[in-house]
């Protein structure tokens, strides 16, 4: 469930969030930018001159949006994707009264929620029945009458989640009995119902771009992503949301286990393989960890890629996203800990967490995001340097 919401966004209902990560622009050497337009921003989208309009053009390849706020705003931004979460329903919306069977329940019959910000014994948020074809099919019709509202371009699917994400009212995850058999759920039932909602959403929207929030460890252990279940849910997205990306993500680790950013870019390797993008929700960042973020973008980028973070607003708007490198003269290489890729416009290096402050030698002169002339750096952990300059030869790091 992406935490970018400053408020409970009724689900089902009234208002939708828009989150959306494909790109205007397929220069791997450009940043395409993901604007985070909550409430906070209603002071630009408001009323705004052709002015103002052209500059959200030419800064955000695209943004979130609430709906119905932004339906008659799409007419200037139309790269504005809405939010629709897959299975959480709000508590009080008029789902609960006129489909309580749509709700998971445990072996007991409790009602089951999503596992987010709970407090007390409750959740905002309660769990829906991903087996019941009823559900699935009013989430449909839902998501059909949004499109048509505001003509969206695309949709932004929250919580598309391979691993069991269902609770009790304090966050405990809780297997949920399997509304089609009367037994408790299988995990490998989840995600075959999980990619059966995807499909029909597919289905129901050939044309459409949609973007699913996934959990990119998610998966059976040992298998993980090559699950034919996962598989199916990769190939129904135009683009994945990756929660957290490389800056905001404190769980990453250095060297090359699991939940290494070695094995987080192995994961969005294999995910472009399969035809599809990535975008890397940050969340609120400093000065150093957008340059983090941004050098990790770079790493994995194909120009159907994207980054977007908490804190830009037209207002602070970071330079760095401005940076054009030029075309990659190869894929990202590793070396003792730090991942480098060249442009022909520049040098992108990035340390891994734990790094030991390490000089790289540039093989010529570039430009820091600052303005300052180097032909060598030091780089350390979780830190991110771009460069600009023309790339003469490969920049040399310790054996």
């Amino acid at each position: 469930m992406t935490k970018l919401k400053l408020a409970i966004i009724p689900v089902l209902g009234v208002l939708f969030a828009a989150f959306s990560a494909l790109p205007a622009s397929v220069n791997p050497g450009h940043v395409n930018y993901v604007a985070n337009l909550t409430s906070a921003f209603d002071q630009y989208t408001s009323a705004p001159n052709t002015t103002q309009q052209q500059w959200f053009r030419s800064h955000f390849s695209s943004a979130e949006v609430y709906t119905t706020y932004f339906d008659t705003r799409t007419s200037w931004f139309p790269n504005a994707y809405f939010y629709q979460d897959l299975y959480g329903i709000l508590q009080g919306s008029s789902v609960l009264s006129a489909h309580p069977e749509w709700i998971l329940r445990d072996q007991y019959g409790n009602w089951l929620f999503m596992p987010y910000s709970c407090s007390g014994g409750t959740c905002p948020l309660y769990a829906g029945d991903v087996a019941n074809a009823a559900f699935r099919s009013y989430w449909v019709s839902e998501a059909a009458a949004t499109f048509a509202r505001g003509n969206y371009p695309g949709m932004f699917v929250d919580d598309v989640n391979m691993q069991f994400q269902v609770s009790d009212g304090w966050g405990n995850l809780t297997p949920p009995i399997d509304s089609n058999t009367g037994q408790v759920m299988t995990y490998a039932a989840w995600r075959n119902y999980i990619a059966m909602f995807v499909e029909q959403i597919r289905a129901a929207f050939p044309n459409a771009k949609i973007v699913e929030n996934v959990i990119w460890y998610a998966g059976p252990a040992g298998v993980y992503d090559a699950d034919p279940a996962i598989q199916r849910q990769i190939a129904t997205a135009t683009s994945l949301n990756l929660e957290r990306g490389v800056a905001s993500d404190t769980g990453l680790t250095g060297g090359t286990g699991f939940y290494s950013v070695y094995s987080f870019f192995n994961f969005v390797d294999r995910v472009h393989a399969a035809g599809k993008g990535v975008n890397f929700q940050e969340y609120s960042l400093n000065a150093a960890g957008q340059q983090y973020g941004l050098a990790s973008y770079f790493m994995i980028s194909t120009g159907n890629d994207s980054i977007g973070d908490q804190v830009t607003t037209p207002n602070n708007w970071w330079k760095g996203y401005d940076v054009d490198l030029g075309a990659p003269l190869g894929p990202r290489t590793y070396n003792n800990g730090v991942f480098q890729r060249n442009f022909s416009g520049g040098i992108v290096l990035l340390g891994e967490p734990g790094l030991s402050p390490t000089a790289v030698n540039l093989g010529g002169i570039f430009t820091t995001l600052s303005g300052a002339s180097v032909i060598s750096v030091t780089i350390s952990g979780q830190q991110g340097i771009v460069l600009r300059g023309t790339t003469r030869s490969r920049p040399r790091t310790p054996a």
